[in-house]
């Protein structure tokens, strides 16, 4: 993972911190592993209780507003800790992305 990198996630990480309590974030895809093409996006699962009242599509609308000043896009995905517990243990892109990701918190 790159300097670059490093800010954008972790600038992004803090800005949506202060607004959602986010119990865990995983930095994955592409761009976690050093293998991403200039235009690749950022993948990032985010798990908060917050989510728990706003419906899954619309929680990663949500989050745009957080990174909309950066010219590549991001590709939230965002659980509650019931949902993600459910999802880490399906196959699938939690899966991978708890075997693949860098946790950030």
């Amino acid at each position: 993972m790159g300097e670059e990198t490093d800010s954008r996630i972790v600038d992004f990480l803090q800005k949506v911190r202060e607004k959602y309590n986010i119990r865990q974030a995983i930095f994955f895809g592409s761009r976690a592993k050093g293998k991403h093409l200039k235009d690749s996006d950022y993948d990032i699962i985010l798990v908060s209780e917050d989510f728990r009242d706003i419906f899954f599509s619309r929680r990663s609308a949500l989050m745009y507003d957080f990174w909309k000043h950066w010219p590549v896009e991001i590709e939230p995905l965002c659980y509650t800790p019931e949902e993600f517990e459910v999802k880490k243990k399906q196959m699938g892109v939690v899966r991978e992305a708890l075997k693949e990701g860098i946790p950030l918190c």
